[in-house]
């Protein structure tokens, strides 16, 4: 089997593949127009007060981490990844906030989270929900992690049930972000993946009907405005 097919099958492999990439990530995601804007929105739908413990799960290079600090000012936030290489530059970015106590980092498995139910007063999910082997399983874990009223926010490309919204991707994937990506990272494998698992991600109702599925109350979806409405969505959701 082709390397890049494996983190198709095998999405553990996936934050591997993000190490070696970790130090030109932002350099490849500053390439796509609005992407902090896009974080910075979705992140807004919390509906923080400033004083909330919040799970920034999957942060990456901490591009969600900057977008979830605008809205605590006594509370804390919590980050997750996979990767080593990822939580390296999330470090450096935010060493003085993680000085203060305010941002915290650690490296977890995001199917294998270990805090104790109701946990977090809110948790933010960017680009992740995507990548875990087992979506529903992933849900339930993070339902359970929620205090009693806490809100959940799902920020992922999820291609809407549109006769467009599949070629849209189809061209956006393969003529720019896969090409001008691997120039800037040197690699094509995870801008590969990122593509192809798209293609095999829930659309925006299936995404809706697992988180009711899951226990979420008050669910809604907000597509992304402009040329991103058929490809990136929000998903909000409460806990009771």
């Amino acid at each position: 089997m082709d390397e890049k097919a494996i983190l198709i099958e095998n999405k553990a492999a996936v934050p591997k593949e993000f190490n070696k990439i970790s130090h030109r990530y932002d350099m490849a995601t500053g390439m796509s127009q609005g992407y902090q804007a896009d974080l910075n929105y979705s992140a807004s739908l919390l509906n923080l007060k400033g004083h909330e413990t919040v799970l920034d799960l999957c942060c990456g290079t901490g591009k969600s981490t900057k977008a979830i600090l605008s809205h605590i000012s006594t509370g804390k936030i919590l980050g997750i990844d996979n990767s080593e290489g990822m939580l390296e530059e999330a470090n450096k970015k935010f060493r003085n906030e993680c000085i203060e106590g305010k941002i915290e980092f650690q490296l977890q498995d995001a199917m294998h989270l270990n805090f104790l139910p109701s946990s977090f007063d809110a948790i933010f999910m960017a680009y992740g929900l995507r990548n875990m082997p087992d979506y529903e399983k992933s849900l339930q874990h993070l339902y359970t992690l929620l205090k009693p009223g806490g809100r959940l926010v799902i920020h992922d490309y999820s291609l809407a049930n549109t006769w467009y919204a599949r070629p849209f991707w189809w061209i956006l994937g393969w003529l720019f972000i896969v090409p001008f990506c691997t120039v800037v990272s040197g690699s094509s494998k995870i801008f590969t993946y990122l593509v192809k698992s798209v293609f095999k991600f829930l659309q925006p109702n299936q995404v809706k009907d697992l988180l009711e599925k899951t226990g979420f109350k008050n669910i809604r979806a907000y597509p992304h405005k402009g040329w991103r409405a058929p490809i990136l969505q929000a998903f909000y959701g409460e806990k009771e």
